[in-house]
């Protein structure tokens, strides 16, 4: 049919056909732009394989690793200030450290001189025990010619005791400088002792002209300690000392550092300010070295 020739009443029907064709066109179209599998998958899956396939990573913990503190951080953070140590507790270290070698040589002499009071009632001694005895009278500066005596024994037995822990302690605190001085740090040597060989220990830096003596060189503290107390045992220097001690024991007292301290005048060339000067540092120090 010629729409030229269309009535108005026929041409309304050709419209109403033509928009309906043209709509069912428009919607196939729009049918085929969206894919089949789309539209079977929900929309969950599509963010699940996109994990699997690249997983999130420690962003921090890399970041960390590739660029590390600087150098001048690291040794603010690890450098530790210096704790400053109180007078108090550089003396209780130093006690501390000393002390046990004192003790063990007092309880060698302990063990000693209990021998030796064995030994003394026996009334002849066989050759062994005179062969040991001669040793030891020899290292106390005694001979012994064949069987001891009663003035024998009274030497050798006020020759062989113990020496107060306080006054030792307190000695080799003033002779040391508190284990500061360049002696006790090279050669071991706490109590000030000399030598007189050459080579034998520590030329003082302010030794006086013609002399020649050295600060004797020790291999431990301990060797130390028992060359002190040995001196101090059998020197002439010190007979005051073990007067005083001898007297004690006969009236049993107990064996009192600043009573003993007495005997130490010949020790320094100070006299008797140094005896004054270890009696007080044992009265300060009593309580600390026996808490030790």
């Amino acid at each position: 049919m010629n729409s030229d020739h269309l009535t108005p009443k026929h041409s309304t029907r050709f419209n109403r056909i033509l928009f309906t064709m043209l709509a069912t066109v428009l919607l196939a179209s729009c049918a085929k732009v969206e894919p089949k599998a789309v539209a079977e998958k929900p929309a969950g899956a599509v963010v699940q394989e996109v994990a699997a396939e690249k997983p999130a990573e420690p962003v921090v913990q890399e970041a960390v690793a590739e660029k590390p503190a600087e150098p001048a951080v690291q040794e603010v953070v690890q450098k530790k200030a210096p704790k400053v140590m109180s007078t108090a507790e550089k003396k209780r270290r130093f006690f501390a450290y000393m002390k046990p070698f004192v003790v063990e040589e007092n309880n060698r002499l302990r063990e000693l001189r209990g021998r030796l009071l064995e030994m003394r009632t026996s009334d002849a001694l066989e050759s062994s025990d005179l062969e040991w005895l001669t040793t030891v009278a020899a290292r106390y500066n005694l001979e012994l010619q064949g069987q001891p005596d009663q003035q024998f024994w009274d030497k050798l037995l006020r020759r062989v005791g113990v020496v107060p822990v306080e006054m030792a302690l307190v000695q080799a605190a003033n002779e040391s400088a508190w284990g500061q001085s360049r002696f006790a740090k090279e050669g071991k040597n706490y109590f000030g002792q000399w030598c007189y060989s050459k080579g034998c220990g520590i030329v003082p830096s302010q030794r006086n002209a013609g002399s020649t003596h050295e600060v004797r060189r020790f291999s431990s503290p301990a060797e130390s300690v028992q060359a002190y107390i040995r001196n101090i045992n059998r020197s002439r220097a010190y007979r005051e000392f073990r007067q005083i001690r001898s007297a004690l024991r006969q009236q049993k007292q107990a064996l009192d550092a600043e009573k003993l301290a007495m005997g130490l005048k010949s020790y320094s060339e100070r006299g008797m300010a140094y005896v004054k000067t270890i009696q007080a540092m044992i009265r300060t120090n009593r309580k600390l070295i026996a808490g030790i």
